[in-house]
């Protein structure tokens, strides 16, 4: 009993204090318990109020309907390839199902592993973030940003400035809650997913899975790799410090990254996440379409969009343009005009060196910044490609002067005599093949820094300057040795431009040398005097008011005009200042003599040579002077075209398509302008070019009969005139040349059945003539000639015809009579130059030529100077 009574006291004051302790904890516990009701309370009235006052702020998200990013054009050719696109934000949208699986679970396990168990903001993630920087005060918050609403955060901004939408603020931060809630409420989470695989930025203007697989890989998203896939699940973060071209390192870093998380996560295995690790990939860098592939062209485009669309809308309302444009045709005529100014280059004289090195140093440093530029490393050898243009240093030279040794990044190359005998001082008034250089070392020094092409000998011997001193080229080469010639960046400047009459459509446009270096495209903004090019405006004139022929005689004897008004004289001259007499009318065009020209705009009426041009399609301002029947007027290569295009037609006039059809973001035909001959025309647009043309009369510039004189005197232009280069093209073609005075512009335009082509060679200012000798068949015609026959000609491996053009079939009311070309009467059936001609029903000459021509003494004053009219 004492030993209880004993132990009752201690047992007493522990029960007692024992109690004070569990009813303090009771206390703390009560008024924890109310302090986070009250949290709870205050937390869930701040939430509403904020809701309240913000969400009618926030853009309304009621469906996947209302998801209508911003969309850029897209540009098609004629057999649908992407050729060009114009943005704000690049992006292509492409459906969840055609998304990789594991693409979606890279994002998820990088960007928020918790998307399906959320509803749109992640509150346990928020706490653990929180707590977590409670524990490290010093460490960086990290972020809690749920992938609903990085959607919902993307939506802000394309519905407010990125300014705005991205702030570091609390009303930012509420308001991108508030959407994402909503996103949660009516979207399920596949339409979150494909929201944000199609929106999420991924760097370098790519928006969405498609457009940054289509940049960084250049293929489609649904073929990536595991590698790839995770590289792009790596990027939203942060796209440019891990931009795989920008900062290949820190991509692969966040590479593994988002593999260690996929398998993690069991989505992949270990070997599958060593593997995709370790896999080398191959990224491209960030690529403008319209600067590559038909960059005159899309430009053109884009032009005629902007001015019927609005520059918004190009740029932001996924436009698909679909161009009238033939890519084939487009690298011809590339390839044809900057072979067509080369060789005029090498005509005109070798401009000098880009530099010279004149110590050792200075030569190997410029070789090791050029290997750098090269990407070539260490050891590596440069692999020098057949035709690929690069730079060299010159070391010494070999034999006397005939070849000269040289330095192309590491590499040693040989460029003989034969490979730069063009290599003069540029003088315009001087013929390169009357002043070739005998040795390199006049034209080049050691040290010298030259821009050269990789070539073979055999390519030399067949070069129009070179193949005389083939002798200088090395018999034998050292291994490694690669024969070189000297190149340099043309200097004057072209353009090209093809048609097809029959439908109206752009086959083929070129503006200029090189768009990167100068946009401005000669083909459609320059105006430019078109020379000789522009006298079958006056010839047809003459035809079709006049009643002229083929055989209608003209004189080509000196004139002389007053012009009182300027207080000046002008006397009209020929090519070598040569008169010829009395000649037929196709001689005088054949030939392209200037004063019958002249007299016959005298005869038809200035009036009335400028009323025909404004028919056949000239728009530019035409001066009303007799030397407008010279070309002395400038036009633009479309109008020139259009004049050419009415011929081809019979005299009809077809306006020129660039697009053939627009259709918008949601497949609605905004406008479409097929011919009804496209091979992609639907049964709507055949039927309907089928009404247009019952419904509306043909615009008519001549008549069919005058259109095709006028064409089969331009036929003698090619099989016997200025143009006969062009003679054994191997199918029907007719054309004109052009030349202006002092060889400032040099054209050749022509046509065959079922294509018109103009082409155009000059300097951009008239500070320079093209040089002597340069005229429009030998200047621009070459460029013509190998753009046609390559149009219809397949000489990749041996020339194959494809489907050559058929000949000019003449209209009823023409008749074809043999005459002699000297007279223009009817040919002597015992004659041997007899030539085909033909004429108006009833028109034709009746009389035959004499047997001889008999010269009448009194006429030996034929070529002095008529006292003017």
């Amino acid at each position: 009993m004492l030993s209880a009574a004993i132990m009752a006291g201690p047992m007493r004051r522990f029960m007692v204090a024992g109690g004070d302790k569990r009813s303090a904890a009771n206390r703390l516990l009560r008024g924890m318990l109310f302090a986070m009701l009250v949290g709870i309370v205050a937390g869930a009235s701040i939430a509403t109020a904020a809701w309240v006052y913000f969400a009618p702020g926030v853009p309304e998200f009621g469906s996947i309907d209302d998801y209508r990013p911003m969309l850029g054009t897209r540009i098609y050719s004629a057999d649908d390839q992407l050729i060009g696109e114009f943005a704000t934000e690049r992006r292509v949208l492409v459906p969840l199902e055609k998304i990789p699986k594991r693409l979606i679970q890279a994002l998820v396990a990088a960007e928020d592993k918790r998307f399906y168990q959320h509803g749109g903001v992640d509150v346990l993630g928020i706490a653990k973030a929180i707590f977590d920087k409670i524990r490290r005060p010093g460490s960086k918050l990290r972020g809690a940003s749920t992938i609903t609403q990085q959607v919902a955060k993307s939506i802000l901004v394309s519905e407010s400035s990125y300014k705005t939408a991205t702030e570091r603020s609390l009303t930012r931060k509420v308001r991108e809650a508030i959407l994402a809630r909503k996103l949660e409420g009516n979207l399920s989470k596949q339409e979150i997913l494909y929201i944000y695989l199609n929106q999420v930025f991924l760097g370098h203007k790519a928006y969405g899975v498609q457009a940054a697989a289509e940049h960084y890989f250049r293929k489609n998203v649904w073929e990536l790799s595991l590698a790839e896939l995770a590289t792009l699940a790596g990027l939203p973060q942060r796209p440019s410090d891990y931009s795989p071209f920008l900062r290949p390192h820190a991509a692969d870093k966040r590479r593994a990254y988002v593999l260690r998380r996929m398998r993690i996560e069991g989505f992949i295995t270990p070997q599958e996440e060593k593997a995709a690790a370790n896999e080398e990939l191959t990224v491209y860098p960030r690529r403008e379409l319209y600067l590559k592939i038909a960059p005159y062209y899309t430009e053109q485009v884009r032009r005629q969009l902007i001015d019927t669309f609005g520059e918004r809308m190009v740029v932001e309302d996924g436009l698909r343009v679909y161009a009238a444009v033939n890519l084939e045709h487009q690298h011809l005529a590339q390839q044809s005009l900057n072979k067509a100014l080369h060789n005029l280059d090498k005509r005109q004289g070798f401009r000098g060196p880009l530099a010279t090195l004149p110590t050792a140093d200075d030569r190997q440093g410029f070789i090791d910044a050029y290997r750098q530029h090269l990407d070539l490393s260490g050891d590596q050898q440069l692999v020098i490609e057949p035709g690929g243009k690069y730079l060299g240093v010159v070391e010494e030279f070999g034999r006397g002067g005939r070849f000269a040794v040289i330095d192309v990044a590491g590499r040693s190359g040989v460029l003989p005599l034969a490979g730069m005998r063009w290599a003069r001082e540029p003088k315009p008034t001087e013929r390169v093949d009357f002043h070739y250089i005998t040795d390199v070392r006049k034209t080049l020094g050691e040290g010298d820094v030259i821009s050269v092409e990789a070539t073979t000998k055999r390519r030399l011997t067949r070069d129009p300057h070179g193949w005389e001193v083939t002798d200088s080229i090395p018999r034998k080469l050292k291994k490694g040795t690669t024969l070189f010639a000297l190149a340099q960046e043309p200097i004057a400047q072209g353009a090209l431009m093809s048609v097809s009459p029959a439908s109206g459509y752009v086959t083929a446009q070129v503006g200029g040398y090189n768009f990167e270096e100068s946009s401005f495209n000669r083909a459609m903004q320059a105006c430019r005097e078109p020379g000789s090019a522009f006298k079958p405006v006056v010839y047809s004139a003459a035809i079709q008011r006049l009643g002229y022929t083929a055989s209608t005689m003209l004189d080509d004897k000196p004139v002389i005009y007053n012009d009182p008004e300027n207080a000046m004289r002008w006397k009209p001259n020929n090519a070598g200042e040569k008169f010829r007499g009395r000649l037929p009318l196709r001689t005088a065009l054949k030939d392209s003599i200037n004063t019958p020209a002249i007299r016959l705009t005298e005869a038809v009426g200035i009036r009335n040579i400028i009323d025909n041009a404004r028919r056949l399609g000239i728009t530019t301002d035409l001066k009303r002077e007799l030397g407008t029947a010279l070309g002395s007027s400038c036009t633009t290569m479309r109008d020139l075209l259009r004049v050419y295009s009415a011929l081809n037609r019979g005299g009809e006039r077809r306006p020129f398509k660039f697009i053939r059809k627009i259709v918008d973001r949601d497949g609605t035909v905004l406008f479409d302008d097929s011919a009804p001959s496209d091979p992609v025309a639907t049964l709507a647009t055949r039927l309907n070019g089928a009404y247009q043309r019952l419904s509306q009369p043909t615009e008519r510039a001549l008549s069919p009969q005058t259109a095709f004189l006028m064409t089969a005197l331009m036929r003698n232009v090619v099989m016997e005139g200025t143009a006969v280069a062009a003679s054994n093209i191997g199918f029907p073609v007719a054309g004109k040349t052009g030349t202006t005075n002092d060889s400032f512009d040099a054209w050749f335009s022509g046509f065959s059945s079922d294509t018109v082509t103009a082409v155009w060679i000059g300097h951009d200012k008239k500070e320079r003539p093209l040089g002597i000798g340069e005229y429009g068949g030998k200047t621009a015609l070459p460029a013509w000639i190998e753009f046609m026959r390559g149009k219809y000609f397949n000489h990749r491996k041996k020339p194959v015809r494809l489907s050559p053009p058929g000949d000019f079939l003449p209209p009823p009311g023409i008749v074809e009579v043999a005459i002699d070309p000297e007279t223009g009467l009817l040919a002597r059936p015992t004659s041997a130059r007899a030539v085909i001609e033909y004429y108006r029903e009833g028109s034709e000459p009746t009389e035959f030529t004499p047997d001889a021509v008999v010269i009448d003494p009194t006429e030996m004053n034929l070529f002095d100077a008529d006292t003017p009219l």
